[in-house]
């Protein structure tokens, strides 16, 4: 979900514990989650965090759109530390300029990639990246079969997540 609220300003933290906190209940008992999304009112992951905190629910979590905390000038380690307890969805793509969010080949602009997955790495997430290709509202971007292809070679670049410590012999 976005946090939204941009044409009421006042009081929306709030607002969206208030909800996050009432939908809570219903998503355990269905065995879903809800995931703030960084977007809208709530680019980065301080004010993600700020909200989840409060909510302090196992049924509600975040998702990371790399590109929104990055642009809001918090860098992907703090992003990353904030988010880290909640994360449960990584969204990568790569855009033309922190002002100009046209969506470019992932690699070709100047979203730091390699940085937002080292950050992902040093805190152990396991779980999904997906790209985000906006080509609905962008028409002008390039076919999703060239989005993917850039994307899986981008991610091949990537250093792999290091391995769990193993315990020495003998040791439980």
């Amino acid at each position: 979900v976005f946090g939204g609220g941009a044409d009421r300003p006042q009081g929306r933290r709030e607002r969206a514990v208030r909800r996050l906190a009432a939908a809570a209940p219903l998503a355990a008992e269905l065995g879903v989650d809800v995931l703030l999304e960084t977007h809208d009112e709530f680019l980065t992951g301080a004010q993600v965090a700020e909200v989840l905190a409060e909510v302090d629910s196992p049924a509600v979590g975040a998702v990371w759109d790399a590109v929104n905390p990055w642009r809001a000038g918090e860098p992907p380690d703090r992003t990353a530390t904030l988010l880290a307890p909640w994360l449960r969805h990584v969204q990568l793509k790569d855009v033309a300029g922190p002002a100009d969010l046209r969506p470019v080949l992932p690699g070709r602009g100047v979203l730091p990639l390699s940085a937002v997955v080292e950050q992902l790495h040093r805190i152990g997430y396991r779980g999904w990246l997906s790209l985000e290709w906006e080509r609905a509202w962008y028409p002008e971007a390039a076919p999703l079969d060239e989005a993917l292809t850039a994307f899986h070679q981008q991610l091949d670049t990537f250093s792999t997540p290091p391995a769990p410590e193993r315990p020495e012999r003998g040791t439980p």
